[in-house]
């Protein structure tokens, strides 16, 4: 992932986040900057950012449980 890239996330999110979205929404947008493919998984570029936010999730849940 270039420096161009990263910017290109961090512009987005901060837009983007400002505005209640489907899953829908999120999922094709992913699609459309290429983090995703078709089948909803992680392109080859992106698959150490699918990993963390999966991780991050996991330890989200675990805090919840106790």
């Amino acid at each position: 992932m270039t420096s161009r890239h990263i910017a290109k996330v961090i512009e987005f999110m901060k837009r983007e986040s400002r505005r209640v979205k489907t899953r829908e929404e999120i999922i094709r947008k992913f699609q459309e900057i290429g983090f995703l493919d078709s089948n909803e998984n992680y392109t080859p570029p992106y698959r150490n950012l699918g990993n963390f936010i999966e991780e991050c999730n996991g330890r989200g849940k675990q805090n919840k449980q106790h």
